[in-house]
This record gives structure tokens, C-alpha cells and sequence, in this order.
């Protein structure tokens, strides 16, 4: 195969149900570039491994895997579990020879054909390389009923600095694709934050904004036993509040913006900060919260175990935080930011006034 411009990086673990559609979607993209697909599983047992070879044997010009070690029978979990997924996109990266990578779940699947296409058309044409990554809209998918819902509220197609991506919007890591910085010798592994979904997108944020287009084109599939879902609501919420300690190892300058963005998950966390069941469930994740040195997010998810002056200082200190935020959030989003977000409320209210009406 002549050198690709698109590097596919799919990370599998005992999916073989899903296997065959996600490749399937992958393969089936019209291109006028060659296209490579790099596939790494955790150590399936559930025969992922014996499908991947085989599409490895069906095209193996284009199909390269590669599978990680796993002690038989263990179960990782936790700190483990995001590690490990950690080690299996930083391989895949670092294997990427595309000028432009994008990673994908092994479970979820593109829905439209010319996705890899229209992407790499944008960041092409942005010469002076001002984005980093061109992300797009996509879909939670139930198999069960087949149902969709878009992820992202509706949004007009736009480009965004790293500031005013990182201070309000979300778009899923399997809806990016990014520049391959690694061609430049630039390694954004080297941070050692843990890589969920918003830090793997903020890994590659000193190197340029993020240009959006509305279009909904992959299935973000809804099933127990993935990594987001095997965690509680609650787990989660202080793994996105952590990113605002995370994110300064990676790229300084967006405090701001980090506030904005995980106030819901802090006004949560402390909302239930008395809750002892909810401080047991945080204990995975103290460690964590030490290396970062983040005094206030471990006050709230620790409230019940910490000394008294600590709990007073956790009631002092967070409304003072809230009320910090609302002030970044009135005068570092920019009036482009805040268009977009009073179309999307626009757009919202006039569906749902239609709808009232059938």
C-alpha cells in the first residue's frame, strides 16, 4: 500500500459481537487516499483476536494488529483498566504512519461513507494549520430498538480556538481526526495524564484549534461492560472534575476554560459530598487525585473522612469557585461562543415547539 494519509486506531476487548461491523464501516469509507487501519485488543478470550487476524489475512495491505499481553482469567479494574487502555492508544498512535489519525472504539461503527473524506478535505485545505482536528456530530445507538440520539446539541459548523473548544464543547474522541503529530517528533503520550475521552482530545490542543461540522457520521453504541459504563455516574463525574489539575501538565493557560467546563460535574460531587455511600465509590480514585495535588476535589469526594477544618474549608471554598467560574464564563467565552450556543438554544426550542404541536 502507498503511504497512507489516514490512520485508523481501533482499540477492541472481548467484542466479538461487533467486530465485523465495526471493520466493515471502516473498510467501506470512499476515499481518494489510501487509508490504514491499525487494530489493537487487550487480550480478548472471547475470540476478537481469531476475527481481527482474519481481517488482518483478508487485507493485508491495510489491516495491521496487534494484542497486548493479559494475564489469563485477570480482571483489570479502575486505575488498571484506564491504564491499560491508555498503553493500547498510545501504541496504536505510535504505530500510525496517516498524516491524520483517528481512534474508534472497537464496539461503535461509522455511518457514513465519506466521513474519513470530508475530514481530511478541511484539515487539507487549512494550510496555515491553525486546527488540529476537524470533529463532527454523531449518534448514541440502542441495538436493542435501534434507536439514535445526536450526542451533541445541535451546533452550525464552525471552527473554534483551543479556548473556546475547551470552555464548552464536547465532541467525541471517535469523531476526530487529528493531525499526527507524532510526524513532527512531537509524542503527546509523554504527559502521563490518563487518557479518557476529553484529555486525549486536550493532549493535542497546544497544537491548534478544532474546526466542527454538524453532521452526525459514526454510532456510538450503548451496551454494559465498557469502560464509561462499568464506572458509576459518580466515578465519573470525579474523573472529569480531575482534568481541571490534568490539563495543566499538558497545556497551561485555559484555567479558565477548565472551570467552565467541569463546574456541572464539581456542583454535582459537592452537591452529594455527604453522602457516605458516594465516599467509598471515590476511594479508587484518590491516588489520583494526590498526584495532582487536588486539595478541593479530594475535600468533597473525601468530605466524610476529612477533619473538621477541612470540612469547613470545603464549604467555604467551593461557593467561592462556583461563583469564580460564572464570572470566566461570562467574559473568556467570546460573543462567536456564545452565537452558537443562543442558535443552538434557538434551534432546541423550535424542535421542541414543533413537535408539541404534531
Amino acid at each position: 500500500m502507498q503511504q497512507p494519509k489516514v490512520s485508523v486506531l481501533i482499540s477492541f476487548y472481548n467484542l466479538a459481537p461487533y467486530v465485523d461491523q465495526t471493520m466493515e464501516s471502516v473498510l467501506a469509507q470512499k476515499t481518494d487516499f489510501p487509508v490504514e487501519i491499525l487494530c489493537a485488543d487487550d487480550g480478548s478470550d472471547d475470540g476478537t483476536v481469531e476475527l481481527l487476524h482474519g481481517w488482518e489475512k483478508r487485507y493485508p495491505d491495510r489491516v495491521r494488529v496487534f494484542v497486548m499481553d493479559r494475564i489469563p482469567g485477570k480482571k483489570y479494574e479502575g486505575n488498571e483498566r484506564i491504564q491499560r487502555m491508555n498503553a493500547i492508544r498510545g501504541r496504536l498512535f505510535y504505530e500510525a504512519k496517516g498524516r491524520y489519525v483517528c481512534y474508534l472504539d472497537g464496539d461503535d461503527f461509522y455511518t457514513d461513507d465519506r466521513k474519513l473524506q470530508k475530514q481530511a478535505d478541511i484539515l487539507d485545505a487549512d494550510t496555515a494549520h491553525r486546527y488540529v482536528a476537524c470533529g463532527h456530530n454523531g449518534c448514541y445507538y440502542w441495538e436493542s430498538t435501534g434507536r439514535t440520539q445526536p450526542i451533541e446539541k445541535p451546533v452550525r459548523e464552525c471552527a473554534l480556538t483551543a479556548r473556546e473548544y475547551w470552555s464548552f464543547f464536547y465532541i467525541h474522541t471517535n469523531a476526530m481526526m487529528f493531525r499526527n503529530v507524532g510526524l513532527q517528533g512531537i509524542d503527546p503520550y509523554t504527559s502521563g495524564v490518563q487518557i479518557i475521552d476529553n484529555m486525549l482530545t486536550y493532549m493535542f490542543l497546544p497544537y491548534g484549534g478544532v474546526y466542527y461540522i454538524p453532521d452526525c457520521m459514526f454510532n456510538y453504541r450503548q451496551i454494559e461492560g465498557s469502560t464509561y459504563h462499568r464506572r458509576s455516574v459518580y466515578q465519573n463525574y470525579i474523573l472529569n472534575a480531575l482534568m481541571l489539575y490534568q490539563q495543566k501538565t499538558i497545556l497551561r493557560g485555559l484555567f479558565g476554560a477548565g472551570l467552565v467546563r467541569t463546574v456541572y460535574e464539581y456542583t454535582q460531587l459537592f452537591e452529594n459530598r455527604r453522602d457516605p455511600k458516594l465516599t467509598e465509590e471515590a476511594k479508587t480514585y484518590l491516588p489520583n487525585i494526590d498526584r495532582y495535588r487536588a486539595g478541593r476535589l479530594r475535600r468533597i469526594v473525601n468530605y466524610n473522612n476529612e477533619n473538621a477544618l477541612s470540612r469547613l474549608w470545603c464549604e467555604i471554598e467551593n461557593p467561592f469557585w462556583f461563583f469564580v467560574t460564572k464570572v470566566c464564563r461570562h467574559y473568556i467565552w467570546k460573543p462567536h461562543v456564545r452565537a452558537l450556543l443562543e442558535e443552538a438554544r434557538a434551534k432546541t426550542e423550535k424542535g421542541s415547539a414543533e413537535a408539541w404541536k404534531i
